[in-house]
């Protein structure tokens, strides 16, 4: 066990009454059926430090962090990373400051522009070919933002993306250091890079000021938990830490920074034994998955991320919703998302065998069901043909049709350059025409109005797409007929949508402000 569940654990054992919060008073044995908790939970008590001040075991709990990660300086967060992101934003900007980020961040970044009035300049990162999802920030991309935009404060990105498309940070970070200005990785599906034998390098060896990892989305341990590294000179500590008390629970969860310092214990001993699980499964998975006809699994060559399992459609035979029904209702197996055309997965060196194998075996069947399904539709088109007493030009049509499924078996198909994706873009970001700052935007005058109606209007509140809360619109972008089609489809997919309201009406700034 971690430190710190090590002495909360010999305080629960010891004589000492708690006259103190939390009201449970450590009463294991009242009856509650959360009350397995209550023995380990307490306030900030005599010798358990103080989150917000740590100078002992707390201190001494993340500089156990900060020598797996091997930062500049580490703190844990107990409100997630998106307190990292607000923290870390704020740190390095000022009110009205300008800041140059990837349109495809998660809605917390928004959140830290809109609390610190920031202007936003944005890079679009290209869809990958083929697939339904963006591709890296590039350092060309990066490089000319800031050749042109002289005021800008700081760079924002997200390595890995939800996906697991990894960014050259490295290059990234030097083109920022040359404009002096910091690097900030939202590093929160990436807490496993970097500490074990066979992961990936992450963003902090590669060179960013702050990175910022959720370490309950890929390592043991509880909902919530995470970590915000800083390093480097181009970052004011005492300002970060400022806002860190800030934006953190003035009564953090001893439980949740017990489950952070017992995970970093774990990973310093066992991570390359979870590294070569995780990489194990994940190769297994490719392995048994190459020669399926309709869908696909992409390879490191597109998803580099060990963490993720992508299950896309090549043919438009299916949708991603009806993957992910299918694999939750009839193998009793939950992915992390959906979009139209894919299915998200995370697995982790914590995964077992047996459900790994049961997601194999699920992806075949699936992949055999779609093909029996258009073998089936295509031989009752021929039957009609000839019952009709079709001309045989029209029969070999329907022939030559049949062929052309069948010879997706083919090896040349699994190419991702050749796949025929769902037109529609659920990844896509495209420049958009901004008109208001999302701080005005968000706080002026508002009115909800049917979606259908929305064209050329300007949007006064976010619509995200959950997971992974990537905003489609933010405050002060101009609704177009293209997003309108977008949500609508999404809706229609069954998609969870935030922001719109139910009679399909969606909320806008008031004519005239």
């Amino acid at each position: 066990m971690g430190e710190l569940w090590d002495k909360l654990s010999d305080l629960s054992k010891s004589n000492m009454y708690p006259f103190h919060m939390p009201g449970h008073k450590r009463n294991a044995s009242c009856g509650m059926d959360t009350a397995l908790l209550f023995d380990h939970d307490i306030t900030e008590i005599d010798d358990f430090d103080n989150l917000h001040d740590a100078r002992d075991l707390l201190r001494t709990c993340q500089n156990r962090a900060n020598d797996l990660y091997k930062a500049g300086e580490t703190f844990f967060l107990v409100n997630g990373s998106t307190c990292g992101v607000l923290s870390a934003i704020s740190a390095v900007t000022a009110d009205g400051d300008t800041i140059l980020t990837a349109r495809n961040c998660h809605k917390s970044l928004y959140h830290a522009a809109y609390l610190r009035n920031l202007n936003l300049r944005y890079l679009y990162p290209e869809n990958i070919e083929g697939y339904d999802f963006c591709g890296a920030v590039t350092k060309a991309s990066v490089e000319e933002a800031l050749g042109v935009n002289k005021d800008i404060k700081a760079v924002f990105i997200t390595s890995p993306t939800y996906e697991g498309v990894y960014s050259d940070v490295r290059a990234i970070a030097d083109v920022a250091h040359r404009h002096n200005i910091p690097l900030i990785v939202d590093e929160a599906h990436g807490a496993h890079l970097g500490i074990a034998k066979g992961m990936p390098e992450g963003a902090i060896a590669q060179g960013a000021d702050i990175v910022i990892h959720s370490l309950h989305k890929t390592l043991p341990c509880i909902t919530q938990s995470a970590l915000l590294h800083v390093s480097g000179s181009y970052v004011d500590r005492d300002r970060l830490k400022r806002f860190l008390r800030i934006y953190q629970t003035s009564s953090p969860s001893y439980l949740m920074m017990a489950s952070i310092d017992d995970g970093i214990s774990y990973m310093t001993r066992y991570g390359d034994d979870f590294a070569t699980k995780l990489l194990s499964y994940h190769d297994k998975i490719l392995a048994n998955t190459r020669k399926l006809k309709h869908l696909i699994v992409p390879d490191y060559s597109v998803i580099a991320d060990p963490c993720k399992i992508v299950i896309a459609c090549k043919d438009n035979s299916i949708t991603g919703s009806d993957i992910y029904d299918h694999l939750r209702n009839r193998y009793a197996l939950q992915p992390e998302m959906a979009c139209k055309s894919y299915v998200l997965m995370i697995i982790t060196g914590m995964d077992t065998l047996e459900g790994i194998e049961r997601l194999i075996e699920a992806i075949k069947e699936i992949d055999k069901d779609i093909d029996k399904k258009i073998n089936k539709n295509i031989d009752t088109e021929i039957d009609t043909v000839i019952e009709d007493k079709a001309d045989l030009y029209d029969l070999y049509n329907a022939e030559d049709t049949k062929k052309q499924v069948d010879s997706s078996n083919a090896e040349d198909k699994i190419n991702p350059g050749n796949l025929s994706i769902a037109e529609s873009r659920t990844g896509s970001y495209t420049p958009c025409d901004i008109k208001m700052t999302l701080t005005k935007a968000w706080d002026t005058d508002h009115e909800e109005i049917l979606l259908d109606k929305a064209d050329g209007r300007i949007a006064a509140d976010f619509v995200n797409l959950y997971p992974p809360g990537i905003p489609l619109v933010v405050p002060g972008e101009v609704i177009t007929d293209k997003l309108i089609d977008n949500i609508k489809e999404n809706l229609t997919e069954g998609l969870n949508v935030q922001g719109i309201s139910e009679g399909r009406l969606i909320r806008v700034v008031k004519w005239g402000k």
